[in-house]
């Protein structure tokens, strides 16, 4: 029971990192901004915030990367909640984690966005993977704690980003300083020597969150856990193909035992072959 109740406080940290169509920042937004809607984008800017060729060059950017994920994963699935929506990102202010809301949206700090700094493919890749079968983001705090496997829903969406941005040649940003495709296993390997590396390594393959990521050490824990996550879903989904992988996504509450099922491997052994594969890397 004590235990327990010292999860309160992170379980309510979650909840207060989530953000919706209903943020005041949106609403703000939608009756004061500017809205620039092309093919399958709509955006919204903060009045006098950026020059009409600059949210024309950025439009046409979130234009390009749809289609190209699209082609990448072969959509449209069944699965798909969002395969024939378009995709509303909003451009706001202040500094905060680009995330997505319930809906076929994506709120990205402008900052970001005007020093080209902005995560929008990775955040493009949530909307497109998500699952009529259940969304992680509407499950309930707890069971989130303990059995969401955050490592295969930011692992898989950053592994595709970074795949389509290195097959294409579309410039990324690297949040998270994997140095992209080719690189990022190195990256990966070496990461996982540092201060909390053990540690973190632990969250990938696994079920349940990491705290860390959610608080004030983040900056600690995040570059390796999104770094080593995205090796780990390379790893699988060019070994056991990217049609495993977004099955295995799909399945909402049963990723592990979908993936183990496929693969005819336990995670534990699927994870095994990751870091056998991972120490060849140099």
């Amino acid at each position: 029971m004590n235990n327990f109740f010292k999860v309160i406080p992170f379980l309510l940290l979650i909840v207060s990192c989530s953000r919706s169509s209903d943020d005041d920042g949106v609403i703000q937004l939608r009756q004061n901004g500017i809205k620039v809607e092309d093919k399958k984008v709509i955006a919204w800017f903060p009045r006098d915030s950026l020059s009409n060729n600059e949210m024309k060059e950025i439009v046409d950017s979130l234009n390009l990367g749809i289609e190209l994920a699209k082609s990448y994963i072969k959509s449209p699935y069944n699965w798909q909640v969002f395969a024939n929506q378009p995709i509303t990102y909003y451009f706001m202010p202040g500094n905060f984690i680009s995330q997505t809301t319930d809906n076929s949206e994506i709120m990205i700090p402008l900052w970001r966005a005007k020093k080209f700094k902005s995560p929008w493919l990775h955040e493009t890749m949530h909307i497109l993977l998500r699952s009529n079968k259940g969304n992680w983001n509407e499950a309930s705090s707890i069971n989130t704690y303990l059995h969401r496997p955050l490592w295969l829903g930011e692992g898989f969406a950053e592994y595709c980003a970074v795949k389509i941005s290195y097959l294409n040649q579309l410039p990324k940003f690297d949040v998270h300083g994997n140095l992209g495709y080719l690189k990022l296993d190195s990256v990966c390997k070496q990461k996982l020597t540092e201060e909390n590396g053990e540690y973190i390594l632990k969250y990938i393959g696994t079920k349940g969150l990491m705290r860390q990521l959610f608080g004030e050490e983040r900056g600690k824990y995040a570059p390796t856990f999104y770094t080593c996550s995205c090796s780990f879903s390379k790893y699988l989904t060019e070994t056991y193909g990217i049609g495993t992988m977004l099955t295995t996504n799909s399945e909402f509450e049963k990723e592990h035992q979908t993936l183990e099922k496929m693969t005819e491997k336990s995670m534990a052994t699927l994870k095994e072959e990751w870091l056998n594969w991972l120490d060849k890397k140099e």
